[in-house]
């Protein structure tokens, strides 16, 4: 899904279980220290960056950096600001597909758990305050704080709140919800069974070991809706009334189960957020150990605001004049902030980001996009070399598969393209159909006309550069394009979302016998569904995902039937099965061959044209403190704006 920083948590067990039928404190701590997870609701967006993801629960990155100082002098107080391009569909924890969705629902939903840095001790239990492994790992067993409280008058949060959203809204299919993958195992869809010990501990068991649990255990980035809010919805199967209720768009439900609540919010203008008096965390900072002590004061902010701007330069330049207090910065634009004397650059080297240039395999894209050479003519055409060098100043990484470069999988010696235009115009004329070819300089397709498509993307900088250069190098080859700007809110909607019956297609959308519609990103296969609006590439959106778990993402991002395969791809090796027997491996180290396998196997199919992992850049006012040290030292080092406070209490506005 698109965008966010927060990672998934675990709460884990105090004392020391059984040890014939479950792990030790130190063991759950050694499975969560050997990889990442992330909150779904990680992603990429929600921070004014032209660059978007995709991301899911279980599979990204942290919330991390400073923790350690005293609450007693931090002083608290003032607004923080900071910019986005992103307009906003809400607080919607039913409808999670993007990251800045997910950013959003995080400031009033935590979830279960959260990472704080790669040690074995460095989880933060939030939801969850027990978590207990059985070995080998085929059972799990989560227990919920006793002081969560839902608003509105709906009562506490339980294990029976978990348990009814399973069955009712995260696992049927007439739900289309984005996740439901993960309460299933295997092509075959065999169930995880979910049942209810007492009334704050559940029970998952899982139909085979999976090396990789709990880092993908999927109830930890989960945000149950209440039972009495949604049940009318349910009994209608009214996924789109659901959605829509005011409740949940604005999550006035969260009570004190996260640091903020939605004070206003205006689309196009503002998100405010104001400090949560009752946040459950306070009380556990002064009686759980694993949690900090800072917490039982945070967040130290009056109110948090996400401030939106048509252009991401326009944020830049409230920040400058001090109207904000943080904005991404394009890696174009580094030297000028280096220098600045109110501001602070804070630089990450490890997000687990993928840029690439998008394709649409639908049947409302260029149909010759579907053959293998003509996508490697366009990664010749659209060269990530050049892209990183000579576009982004070098501050990100060449990537030729759905790999950050720096990640734990990444294969030696992937396909790579060496950006040759005579190669290109060999490799369009082997791949397209014998009505397609040259006429002297012009490429043209059946009517004898040159071939035009289709570029859609939100503008910033970055990606005006990015489109300028395909542009360029398409009309070197004798491809016209069309560029299209858009919102971030209609680039998911209408050109991301695969929801609409392709023309000519009168029948019932969806895979199988029973049409099973995976989400609102893929309601059927390529010849059946399709976006509402045509296109044949997409930049700006890329995806998120936890880079020492990557078999799934993999799958859900291009396995022909899984959740976010908005693109229509149809690969001819079965990524499911991949995915299966890396997941069911007797250990990571055995699920290695299989990963790879399917890294190489992008690498040289070229679902989509895959450019760079970015750098991430920002700045802050200098009277923010409490910012990470920069660069990030790790993965596992991430922003976290709860902790942050101003210097002298206030913004200074």
């Amino acid at each position: 899904m698109p965008h966010g920083d927060k990672s998934e948590s675990i709460s884990l067990i105090e004392k020391l279980a059984d040890t014939e039928s479950s792990s030790s404190r130190r063991d759950v701590l050694k499975y969560l220290g050997a990889t990442s997870v992330a909150a779904s609701t990680a992603g990429c967006l929600g921070d004014g960056s032209s660059q978007s993801s995709t991301t899911e629960p279980g599979d990204e990155t942290s919330e991390s950096s400073n923790t350690t100082m005293q609450q007693e002098n931090i002083p608290s107080g003032g607004t923080f600001r900071t910019a986005s391009t992103g307009t906003t569909n809400g607080l919607n924890a039913f409808r999670i597909g993007d990251g800045e969705t997910s950013d959003r629902v995080e400031q009033v939903l935590d979830g279960g758990f959260t990472r704080k840095g790669e040690a074995y001790e460095d989880i933060l239990p939030l939801w969850f305050e027990d978590f207990s492994v059985k070995q080998p790992v085929n059972e799990i067993e989560v227990t919920l704080r006793d002081n969560l409280q839902y608003g509105e008058g709906y009562g506490q949060l339980t294990a029976d709140d978990y348990l009814w959203n399973i069955e009712n809204l995260w696992r049927p299919d007439w739900s289309a919800f984005t996740y439901s993958h993960l309460f299933h195992v295997g092509e075959d869809r065999v169930p995880i069974e979910f049942e209810k010990v007492d009334k704050y501990t559940i029970r998952e068991t899982i139909p085979a070991s999976r090396p990789f649990f709990p880092y993908n255990e999927p109830l930890a980035g989960m945000f149950p809706i209440p039972e009495e809010l949604a049940k009318p919805y349910v009994e209608e199967q009214d996924a789109k009334g659901l959605e829509q209720d005011e409740e949940v768009m604005k999550a006035s439900f969260n009570g004190n189960l996260g640091p903020w609540d939605l004070k206003r919010w205006s689309q196009q203008s503002v998100m405010a957020f104001e400090r949560a008096e009752d946040y459950y965390l306070r009380k556990w900072a002064k009686e759980d150990d694993r949690v900090p002590e800072v917490m039982a004061e945070a967040p130290f902010f009056d109110e948090y605001h996400i401030q939106y701007f048509n252009k991401s330069s326009t944020g830049r330049e409230a920040l400058k004049a001090g109207e904000i207090d943080r904005s991404s910065i394009p890696s174009t634009d580094v030297p000028e902030y280096r220098d600045k004397k109110n501001l602070e650059l804070y630089k990450n080297p490890y997000r687990s980001w993928s840029g690439y240039l998008g394709i649409n395999h639908r049947a409302n894209g260029w149909s010759q996009l579907r053959n293998k050479k003509v996508r490697h003519a366009m990664a010749h055409i659209y060269h990530n070399e050049f892209i990183v060098e000579n576009l982004l100043n070098g501050r990100a990484g060449v990537q030729n598969t759905l790999h950050p470069t720096w990640g734990p999988y990444a294969p030696e010696n992937t396909k790579s393209f060496s950006g040759s235009l005579d190669k290109a115009r060999e490799l369009l004329k082997e791949g397209t159909s014998s009505d397609y070819g040259y006429s002297g300089d012009k490429f043209v397709g059946p009517d004898g006309e040159q071939v035009t498509l289709k570029l859609v993307y939100q503008s910033g900088q970055t990606d005006d550069l990015r489109a300028s250069y395909l542009k360029k190098r398409l009309g070197q080859v004798g491809i016209k394009l069309e560029q299209d700007t858009t919102s971030w809110t209609n680039l998911l909607g209408n050109y991301f979302s695969a929801n609409q019956k392709a023309k000519g297609f009168s029948g019932e959308m969806g895979y199988g016998e029973e049409n099973r519609q995976p989400s609102n990103y893929n309601k059927g296969p390529w010849d059946e569904a399709v976006s509402a609006q045509s296109w044949d590439f997409m930049l700006t959106l890329g995806f998120s995902y936890g880079p020492n778990t990557p078999a799934s993402t993999i799958t859900n991002l291009f396995g022909e039937d899984q959740s976010f395969n908005a693109y229509g791809y149809v690969p001819d090796k079965s990524l499911t099965t991949l995915r299966d027997e890396a997941q069911t491996a007797e250990s990571r180290e055995a699920a290695k061959s299989k990963i790879t396998e399917m890294l190489n196997y992008l690498a040289e199919e070229r679902p989509v044209i895959f450019e760079y992992n970015p750098y991430n850049y920002y700045a802050y006012n200098k009277n923010v403190e409490n910012v990470p040290e920069s660069p990030a030292s790790s993965y596992y080092e991430t922003q976290n704006h709860d902790i942050m406070y101003f210097s002298d209490g206030s913004s200074g506005r």
